[in-house]
């Protein structure tokens, strides 16, 4: 016994060492962000995605004090923007944000410059449910206006092929409806709309960008793809309501780079559900038509995975493809 007291003497010795260094060391570690953040927008300017990419911008830089640049690398249907933070330094300075496309594209594309596996997903947090309007002219309820749609030769105007608005429009008309239509795609979100203002398309099929048109009365909302109706358009039904269970919700993804600390993920989620508590915040962004399911870390991984598989299931049912 008496060969043993040295060693457990001496295992002390560096215990107390190590607590009375352990302190200065944890003081010494950098507090994040030690630099500028920037936040890749894989869209143009001025969309869903954009609007909320430079909200989260301006909490993020009041809350830490540091710049948040907001880029946006808009190309390939998101894939652009993708690929670039796939390939960024994991550090937690550069972010993607990003939409539905992310779990689209998995199926849609044959080929992408990225994997996501390369990404770890920080927030889902907002989403704007598919809606489909048309001009106020074209008959009322959903039930109404399908019926008028049989014994008619209907198109849908969306932003693109392989957009959000495109699959759920399609497999909703085309699976769960049963009344084919034909699809005109646009060059952008604003002149599908501009087709439905004039009464040159029978529909138009899209999310947030629709939203001012039908609360002023311009086209007439007929129904929406979420659980429940959304705040900023009060007196549009759900499509469960009109009795035709479906939900398809275009929604902002923020993904980091695959290997960045797992402390500074849990960091970043936790800004941005701070800044969606806020009642100030949480008013403004449902008045826009945002809607807020606030996600932790883990949550947002297992809500990703499940978005791919739906959104892949209805890609493959449309048969849409992107070489």
């Amino acid at each position: 016994m008496a060969a043993i007291r040295p060693s457990l003497a001496r295992l002390a010795g560096a215990a107390l060492l190590l607590s009375a260094t352990a302190g200065p060391l944890a003081a010494q570690a950098p507090a994040y962000p030690p630099d500028r953040i920037t936040l890749i927008v894989a869209f143009a300017p001025g969309g869903f995605v954009d609007s909320f990419a430079r909200i989260i911008g301006q909490k993020l830089n009041e809350k830490w004090g540091k710049a948040v640049t907001v880029e946006n690398k808009a190309g390939a249907g998101g894939n652009t923007g993708a690929a670039q933070v796939a390939g960024a330094k994991p550090d937690g300075l550069t972010l993607l944000v990003t939409s539905t496309a992310i779990a689209i594209n998995e199926t849609l594309y044959k080929k992408r410059d990225y994997s996501l596996d390369q990404l770890v997903p920080v927030s889902i947090s907002v989403s704007s449910p598919e809606t489909i309007a048309t001009h106020p002219s074209k008959p009322g309820t959903l039930k109404e206006y399908l019926a008028w749609a049989k014994g008619n030769d209907i198109n849908f105007a969306t932003a693109g092929v392989g957009s959000g608005s495109h699959l759920a429009a399609e497999y909703f008309l085309k699976v769960i409806a049963k009344t084919p239509a034909t699809h005109i795609p646009f060059r952008g979100g604003a002149l599908s709309v501009q087709a439905a203002l004039g009464n040159q398309v029978d529909m138009v099929a899209s999310s947030f960008g629709i939203i001012p048109q039908v609360q002023e009365g311009k086209l007439k909302g007929l129904a929406v793809a979420s659980q429940s109706r959304v705040a900023a358009m009060p007196d549009v039904p759900t499509y469960t309501e009109a009795g035709f269970p479906f939900v398809a919700e275009s929604w902002v993804a923020v993904l980091a780079p695959a290997k960045t600390p797992p402390a500074i993920v849990e960091a970043l989620n936790a800004a941005i559900g701070e800044m969606l508590a806020d009642p100030a915040n949480r008013s403004k962004l449902l008045g826009m038509g945002y809607q807020i399911q606030n996600r932790s870390v883990p949550e947002t991984s297992a809500y990703l995975k499940d978005e791919v598989s739906k959104w892949g299931e209805m890609v493959r049912t449309v048969g849409a493809t992107v070489e």
